[in-house]
């Protein structure tokens, strides 16, 4: 008798232990699991999507500053971002580093990609031309922040303009036209944008065939001159052949269009000073705001990819003890549906439930008796821990009942 109740005690120890080896195991597993939930986001590009100029910023490679919109979309995303955006990166460049595979380990599960190259294809080349003639005409003001060794510092911080010898104005005048025409239409510059099409597909196929299960969004070329006239002008005609090279409907990625916000808007660093002594600051980079705008454009993309379809509002219901029944239908990619109510149609609406079953009853403590409601759902779904809404559903009113 000792000897069966020994052994179904060393029985239950026994299962007690593997439940706990086992608890402990799923435990980890579902820890792990959670963990591995959290979307693996991947920046590429130049100066633009790594922050420059912000606070913050660092030329090290490492994390985007909090304002860029880098590290907007991370926030979005609710985790960090692997950055290997690069300050003065040409599509050349970005193709060696993919080459190179030090992005390799992060690519292989990424989730989203987001890519800003192109800019340095056409400004780095634009520079050079005007240091060429710059150099090649010593009558024109020294422009001292154009020097090669302190362009990076007075696209920055810009720099004073030097004072003008009043009696050379023709000769400045005829230089600056002589410049314009060759800007206007410089081979050079021309052969830059056409070329950059088959290097962006060269970065696309890249991407998809190291990250095969992203998402990539892209966005084209803004014009920072574009309020300054015949610079913005000028600037233009070269942005848009190299804009050509992004799609809007493409199937490989989602373009992000931020030529056209920038047109409409001051959204650069680019400033000039005109009180005492004439300053400019040529600096093409977004501004907090316009990092802002452009992190906008990129979580409106992720919605719109990640939304699922709008649940149906097919009747709603009051019963005595302010009892509401719902009866709707969710669509197939959705997770759920929020139940919403406002005491106007057109009111604000604030949430009352949250569900996923057709039928959905709820005691409506929190609103008054006998006062009519107004009620809509809005689907929703969760995608690695970032809850994505589709489009409001129809509304309809309901009189509560004490």
């Amino acid at each position: 008798m000792k000897n069966n109740r020994k052994n179904k005690i060393c029985s239950i120890l026994m299962l007690l232990c593997l439940l706990t080896v086992s608890l402990q195991t799923g435990l980890q597993t579902l820890y792990a699991k959670t963990a591995a939930e959290k979307t693996i986001y991947v920046a590429f590009g130049d100066s633009i999507a790594a922050g420059y100029g912000l606070d913050g910023y660092s030329g090290e490679n490492t994390a985007a500053p909090a304002d860029s919109y880098q590290a907007l979309t991370a926030d979005f995303l609710h985790t960090q971002s692997r950055n290997y955006a690069v300050t003065g990166d040409t599509s050349d460049d970005c193709i060696q580093l993919l080459q190179t595979g030090k992005a390799d380990a992060d690519l292989k599960n990424a989730d989203i990609i987001t890519l800003s190259i192109g800019s340095n294809d056409l400004l780095l080349p634009f520079i050079q031309i005007l240091l060429d003639h710059i150099k090649e005409n010593p009558d024109i003001p020294d422009l001292s922040g154009m020097d090669p060794a302190l362009i990076e510092e007075s696209i920055k911080n810009g720099f004073t303009l030097p004072q003008i010898d009043i009696s050379k104005l023709p000769e400045y005048y005829k230089q600056a036209v002589v410049l314009l025409q060759q800007l206007s239409d410089n081979d050079t510059l021309h052969a830059q944008a056409s070329a950059f099409s088959e290097k962006f597909q060269t970065i696309l196929s890249l991407l998809h065939e190291k990250a095969p299960q992203a998402e990539i969004y892209a966005t084209n070329i803004y014009n920072p001159f574009a309020f300054l006239p015949k610079i913005g002008e000028l600037a233009d005609r070269y942005i848009q052949e190299i804009n050509q090279a992004f799609t809007a409907d493409a199937s490989d990625y989602t373009l992000i269009d931020v030529y056209t916000p920038f047109r409409e808007k001051e959204l650069t660093n680019v400033r000039i000073d005109y009180s005492e002594s004439l300053r400019f600051q040529p600096d093409p980079h977004p501004s907090v705001q316009g990092h802002a705008v452009i992190g906008d454009l990129f979580i409106t993309a992720l919605k719109d990819a990640h939304a699922p379809k709008a649940a149906a509002l097919r009747s709603v219901s009051a019963a005595g003890k302010k009892k509401l029944t719902i009866k709707a239908k969710l669509p197939a990619d959705a997770d759920g549906y929020q139940v919403l109510y406002a005491s106007s149609k057109n009111g604000t609406y604030q949430t009352l439930g949250k569900t996923d079953k057709q039928t959905y009853q709820i005691r409506a403590k929190k609103l008054k008796s006998q006062k009519t409601y107004y009620i809509k759902l809005r689907s929703y779904r969760i995608v690695k821990g970032v809850t994505y809404y589709g489009k409001d559903s129809a509304v309809k009113k309901a009189v509560i009942r004490s």
